[in-house]
């Protein structure tokens, strides 16, 4: 073979390691692969358990009883809501998962200092909810008083426990809720298992 031939083989080596060290200013979606986060266990006696999948601007809801909801948002997070909507009952997960003025478990959303990339490696994430408003409203009240009552009473108020393992996802840096530098997660495969109260 002729020199040619070896200098145009060096010429598009030399391409494609230049265009891999430098993507477009639009930003690439990134894929994030499995997580290496613990695996998910079998499913414990008396849990409910499901799968399920979510691309961003998109919401998942799975029924989890007569009067609760389990519901996945991106940009946003995972909670746990009433389904009497029309009896003014508030529900929300993130009064149970402190720290509570800043990125806690229940967030999904690339907000305060964490990176798309930090999302989705964070798995499983552990979290707590309150199964009625009545507990719900004692731990909100809590909540903002602050100290020590608050964390004295947040399990026997948010009677509900949860895992969520995020086992595949898809990030970007072409855009984020928060910023570009941030970025997004675009889709996302996870796996949940719930316990609620006896008798719920």
């Amino acid at each position: 073979m002729n020199a040619g031939f070896w200098l145009m083989r060096k010429v598009a080596v030399l391409a494609l390691l230049i265009l891999n060290a430098f993507p477009n200013s639009q930003g690439q979606e990134k894929k994030a692969g499995r997580v290496t986060g613990a695996a998910q266990p079998a499913c414990a006696a008396g849990a409910i358990c499901f799968s399920g999948e979510i691309r961003e601007g998109h919401e998942f809801r799975k029924h989890l009883n007569d009067g609760l909801d389990f519901v996945v948002s991106l940009p946003g997070g995972i909670d746990v809501v009433s389904r009497q909507s029309d009896t003014g009952c508030k529900l929300a997960a993130w009064v149970a998962n402190p720290p509570l003025h800043a990125h806690h478990a229940t967030e999904i959303d690339a907000g305060y200092d964490w990176t798309a990339e930090l999302e989705v490696e964070s798995s499983p994430r552990e979290f707590r909810f309150a199964t009625n408003c009545a507990d719900f409203q004692a731990l909100y009240d809590l909540s903002q008083a602050g100290g020590e009552k608050y964390f004295a009473q947040r399990d026997s108020l948010a009677k509900g426990q949860g895992r969520f393992w995020i086992t595949a996802a898809k990030v970007t840096h072409s855009h984020g809720s928060i910023s570009r530098k941030n970025g997004a997660v675009v889709r996302m495969k996870f796996s949940v298992e719930i316990q609620l109260p006896k008798g719920k």
